[in-house]
């Protein structure tokens, strides 16, 4: 039942009536989607839940969105027009970033004030929206995005182990989850709202911390404005916000910060929450 991919300007094949369904706008520079509809499938798969998928950021719209039930979103902020530059260096994402110059292309931000508002009425109105891994960096162009996703990313470095806590564990989206260790881009992220709703903290146990210049409100921050600015890096410690579960208007969003991999995307407890997650935000639990 899962797995198809929507055509611009084409319906999905709905089943019945009664079984929600959900979209997913996945993939981007750093992210294939293939190993994202991969790890959704086995989720829905095991869920028995139909899910469809688009790639195209430039059809996120209330038409798009109309049909379903969920919205889910694994891709972050950044477009690149024109190409990807050879200049490169590592940059916010703990990735190869583009530095633009002569002859050279910057990353461009791909969201709209419109798509944001309709992401927030989509919510506003009772659905549910699941945000995933570097989705969080969406919000630092939208103001929209933002307010219904409740936060944003500041960075994060490469791939290293770190332990997951849950730091709620009465919330519909955590129950049954324990502690676990991954490895995967720690991302380090700023919760707007009440800490209550604070699902999971991420620790590196062994006490690396990480530093960057970004400041909320920078744009694309360590690769951007900011790069040029000469401002300090500021250090950011071992442990940041990780997770969290909140409800907007007559909907749900659920973030969980973990999926640069299939096996962080697999990993037991991981893969449970993600099931329990989809459950809450369909309002089935």
């Amino acid at each position: 039942m899962a797995g198809g991919l929507v055509t611009p300007g084409v319906k999905a094949a709905f089943g019945a009536a009664s079984t929600p369904r959900t979209i997913a706008l996945v993939g981007d520079r750093y992210h294939n989607p293939d190993y994202i509809r991969v790890s959704l499938n086995r989720v829905f798969k095991e869920l028995n839940l139909p899910i469809d998928y688009t790639f195209n950021y430039y059809d996120l719209s209330p038409s798009l969105l109309e049909p379903y039930q969920l919205f889910i979103c694994l891709r972050d902020n950044m477009i690149w027009p024109n190409g990807y530059a050879q200049q490169t260096t590592a940059g916010a994402a703990g990735s190869q970033q583009n530095l633009g110059g002569p002859g050279q292309q910057r990353a461009e931000y791909w969201i709209t004030e419109q798509q944001g508002e309709a992401v927030k009425d989509f919510v506003s109105a009772g659905k549910g929206f699941y945000s995933l891994h570097n989705n969080a960096f969406v919000s630092r162009s939208s103001k929209n995005y933002r307010e219904v996703q409740g936060g944003l990313a500041l960075s994060h470095p490469p791939l290293r182990p770190f332990k997951v806590q849950v730091v709620n564990k009465e919330h519909p989206v955590t129950e049954g989850v324990q502690d676990f260790m991954v490895t995967d881009e720690q991302h380090y992220l700023i919760y707007d709202r009440d800490v209550k709703n604070v699902l999971l903290k991420s620790m590196n146990t062994d006490g690396l911390t990480f530093q960057t210049s970004y400041q909320d409100g920078d744009g694309n921050g360590d690769f951007g404005a900011a790069r040029g600015s000469g401002r300090p890096r500021r250090n950011l410690g071992t442990t940041t916000v990780s997770g969290w579960a909140h409800e907007y208007g007559k909907g749900r969003v659920v973030f969980t910060a973990m999926g640069h991999t299939i096996d962080a995307m697999w990993q037991p407890d991981h893969l449970k929450m993600q099931k329990n997650a989809v459950r809450w935000l369909l309002k089935m639990t």
